[in-house]
């Protein structure tokens, strides 16, 4: 084997071990530095995620204590289903809008009342009500369903209520 050296004498640096095992050093922590700053990076993403988690869930539990509070201070509703559309139909006929939203589950009482404030078809919406209807419970007994039928027997509407447990109220859910 041809040895090449310098001037002097000297082996050239690609021919000295000391130069390949520096190179392979260099090679494998450049391969360990890219590796554990990529890591230290999905890391500090995982860390961000966990930490919007938390927040989204204390937000969540702040806004499920405000449901259930509101839903304890409920006092809106009747005793049965029925009872519930009776007193709901009282209220529209009186134009009594926020009394007849009150009568809706808590989180769609303000949707409701826009509803009922700007729609233009209440009187017929009071005709289906006071048409015929037979009532279903649901087989957890905190569910239940009303459907309204015409004078030819054909279904064309249906309420459905939930049971508030807190109060004992029913509402009405859709």
């Amino acid at each position: 084997m041809l040895v090449m050296n310098d001037s002097l004498g000297r082996k050239l640096i690609f021919e000295r071990w000391e130069f390949w095992v520096g190179l392979l050093v260099l090679v494998v922590g450049v391969f360990f530095l890219k590796n554990y700053f990529e890591w230290v990076g999905n890391q500090a993403v995982v860390r961000m995620q966990g930490m919007l988690a938390q927040e989204e869930w204390q937000r969540m539990q702040l806004e499920s204590g405000a449901l259930e509070a509101a839903y304890r201070a409920d006092a809106y509703g009747g005793a049965t289903p029925e009872e519930t559309l009776r007193l709901f139909v009282e209220a529209l006929e009186k134009e009594d809008y926020v009394l007849a939203s009150k009568y809706f589950v808590v989180e769609k009482q303000n949707e409701i009342l826009k509803q009922l404030q700007t729609s233009d078809v209440l009187n017929d919406y009071l005709k289906i009500l006071a048409s015929s209807k037979k009532g279903f419970p649901y087989q957890n007994k905190k569910q239940y369903e009303i459907l309204f039928y015409d004078s030819n027997g054909k279904q064309i509407h249906i309420e459905q209520f939930v049971l508030n447990e807190f109060t004992g109220k029913w509402k009405i859910l859709e």
